[in-house]
C-alpha cells in the first residue's frame, strides 16, 4: 500500500471511530497458545496466522523459534514502526525509511529462582531510525513523540515499567 493509500485509510478509520455512537474498548482478537513439543508454542489468530515461540537448549527449549520475550520486543518495535508510516503517512510526510529497535535488560534470577527479581525485563529502550529527504528533524521528532503517547502496545507495556527512547536521525 503506497503512504496516499495508507493516509487515506486512517483518515477513513478516523471518521468511522468518530461516528461510533457507543465508543470506548472492545474486545481485541484473542491470541492463543499451545506448546506443541518440549517448550515450542505455536500463537495462532481466529483466522489462521501464526507465530511460534521455543526457548533456548540451556533451559530446555530446541530454540526453534523466538523466545516470547523476545516477541513482546518485537511487538514493541513492529507496532511503533507501523504507527510511525502510518502518521507519517496521515500528514502526508513522505519517509524513506523506519526502523526501531527495542532493546531491555533483564535477570534471568527473577525467572528460575527465587530471590524476589523480577522475572521480567527491568527496562526497555526503543531507538527511532528515520531516513526522509523533505521532513525536517524537528517534524521527524514530532512523529516520534506522537507515536510514543499513542502506541498501544507501548501503552500495555509502561503500566507496568519504565520506557525510554532515542531517536536517531539518518
Amino acid at each position: 500500500m503506497q503512504s496516499n493509500d495508507i493516509g487515506k485509510a486512517v483518515r477513513s478509520a478516523e471518521d468511522y471511530l468518530r461516528s461510533q455512537t457507543s465508543p470506548g474498548p472492545r474486545a481485541d482478537v484473542p491470541a492463543t497458545a499451545s506448546i506443541e513439543d518440549g517448550l515450542r508454542c505455536c500463537i495462532e489468530t481466529p483466522d489462521g496466522h501464526a507465530i511460534y515461540t521455543d526457548m533456548p537448549k540451556s533451559v530446555g527449549g530446541s530454540a526453534t523459534a523466538s523466545s516470547p520475550g523476545w516477541h513482546l520486543r518485537a511487538a514493541l518495535a513492529s507496532c511503533d514502526a507501523t504507527l510511525l508510516a502510518m502518521r507519517a503517512a496521515r500528514l502526508g510526510l513522505k519517509l524513506d525509511s523506519i526502523e526501531v529497535r527495542v532493546e531491555a535488560t533483564s535477570d534471568g534470577r527473577g525467572m528460575f529462582l527465587d530471590e524476589n527479581i523480577s522475572p521480567g525485563s527491568a527496562a526497555m529502550h526503543l531507538t527511532f531510525k528515520i531516513g526522509a529527504s523533505d521532513v525536517s528533524p524537528e517534524q521527524m521528532e514530532e512523529l516520534v513523540h506522537w507515536v510514543e503517547q499513542h502506541s498501544p502496545v507501548a501503552a500495555d507495556i509502561t503500566r507496568a515499567l519504565e520506557l525510554s527512547s532515542d531517536i536517531e536521525l539518518i
